[in-house]
C-alpha cells in the first residue's frame, strides 16, 4: 500500500495526533506495512500500565424541555446535577427522583463554566429504595 492510498478516519486521527514526531513515524510506517488496527494496537501496548488502568468516571448528561423550560440532567457515580433555567423544573425533577425511590440529599457544588442555564442544583445519591407515594 502506498502513502497515498492510506485512510485514517476521524476516531484513529484522535489518536495520532497526540502521537510525538517519532511515534507518528512508526505509526504510518506500521499501518502502511500492517495495517492502521494493527498499527494502534501497537501504539497502545508501550502505553504504561498505570495510564491503561485509570477508570474514568461514567458521565452521562440529558437535556429536557419541560413547557417552555429546559433540565440538563448530569449523572456522575453517586451524583446527579441538575441544570435549568427554571428553579422550579428543578425542584419538580428533584421530586420525581425521590417518589421514584431516589434517596438523594443536596451537596454544596458551585455551577461550573459547563453549566449553561442560570440555576444549578447538585445531589448525592444515598441508596436506592421502593417508590414513595406522597399520600
Amino acid at each position: 500500500m502506498m502513502l497515498g492510498e492510506l485512510k485514517i478516519e476521524e476516531d484513529v486521527f484522535d489518536i495520532f495526533i497526540t502521537f510525538n514526531a517519532r511515534e507518528k513515524i512508526e505509526f504510518l510506517s506500521d499501518a502502511l506495512e500492517f495495517g492502521i488496527e494493527a498499527a494502534i494496537l501497537k501504539q497502545i501496548s508501550k502505553l504504561p500500565d498505570d495510564i491503561k488502568e485509570t477508570e474514568l468516571p461514567i458521565i452521562s448528561s440529558q437535556d429536557f424541555v419541560s413547557g417552555t423550560h429546559r433540565l440538563c440532567v448530569t449523572t456522575l457515580d453517586n451524583e446527579i446535577q441538575l441544570n435549568s433555567d427554571s428553579l422550579k423544573t428543578i425542584r419538580n425533577f428533584a421530586l420525581k427522583l425521590i417518589t421514584d425511590g431516589l434517596l438523594i440529599t443536596p451537596i454544596d457544588k458551585k455551577k461550573s463554566c459547563y453549566d449553561m442555564y442560570r440555576y444549578f442544583r447538585a445531589y448525592k445519591v444515598i441508596s436506592h429504595t421502593s417508590p414513595l407515594s406522597l399520600n
